[in-house]
């Protein structure tokens, strides 16, 4: 057999592995989660229909449809992102609690596929919530989007960018409590001072600017870019931005692991 034919050979071995080893570890976190995902997915779609409807009720008089498409195209990043960015970061925080954290990132598996495991679980419970979120606010306030190619490279990414996030923070952090806190105080920076269902211009100039770096304004301009992208100002740059942000939380996550390995 030639060099050749070896490389192509062990290239395939590997890929298959890598596959199997993705399958298994989906199968470990679905199974060890089985009671919270069902009761998750439900909180996804009521969170995304009950914040279209309820932002509306801060209006005195009728939603105009430019703000109500605004509102309507930043929603689904909030479903998308609350599995990675809130509930993956407290579930590796509880392992340490458990002491079963180590025997985990000692399973015979590469790490690369819990992460991505992570990621397909976010995309499954996130996706029926942006869905719902997105019907309902059609309903309500009459909308039409106009749906791009774009919008599922912009789905796959804000779920893959909030998804590094969480997992940089549940295994960077020293302590789960801290994780815990970083959890709420982000979700509760991203709901009401990121302009995510709202334009930035509302902000103070310096929470703008700081708002410039943060993930989570990109988050709306490229979901905004795939479902009205009359409205996604600066998306190439929002892409960008989310890109570094998952290639440095990556970084920092598989530190954090290397080193208590």
């Amino acid at each position: 057999m030639s060099a050749e034919a070896v490389q192509r050979q062990e290239l395939r071995f590997g890929v298959v592995n890598w596959v199997r080893a993705y399958v298994v570890m989906t199968r470990w976190e679905l199974a060890r989660l089985r009671l919270v995902l069902p009761t998750m997915a439900i909180v996804e779609v009521l969170l995304g229909a009950g914040f279209v409807l309820g932002v509306g009720l801060f209006f005195s008089g009728p939603v105009t449809t430019p703000t109500a498409l605004y509102l309507a195209t930043g929603v689904p990043v909030i479903t998308l992102y609350v599995v990675g960015l809130v509930l993956l970061p407290q579930v590796v925080g509880q392992q340490k609690v458990a002491q079963v954290y180590d025997f985990n990132q000692s399973l015979p598996v590469p790490r690369s596929t819990g992460f991505v495991a992570w990621y397909s679980i976010n995309l499954v419970v996130g996706v029926p919530g942006m869905v719902v979120s997105l019907v309902v606010a059609a309903l309500r306030y009459h909308l039409t989007f106009q749906p791009s190619p774009v919008l599922l490279p912009a789905v796959m990414l804000v779920a893959l960018a909030s998804t590094a996030i969480g997992y940089a923070m549940g295994h960077a952090s020293p302590m789960p409590m801290l994780t815990n806190v970083l959890t709420q105080v982000l979700n509760f920076f991203a709901l009401g001072f990121s302009p995510i269902a709202f334009p930035s211009d509302r902000l103070p100039a310096w929470l703008a600017t700081v708002n410039h770096v943060l993930p989570f304004e990109a988050m709306g301009t490229v979901m905004r870019s795939g479902l009205s992208p009359g409205l996604a100002a600066g998306a190439p740059a929002a892409y960008a931005l989310l890109a570094a942000w998952t290639l440095g939380c990556l970084l920092v996550a598989a530190a954090a692991v290397n080193r208590r390995a």
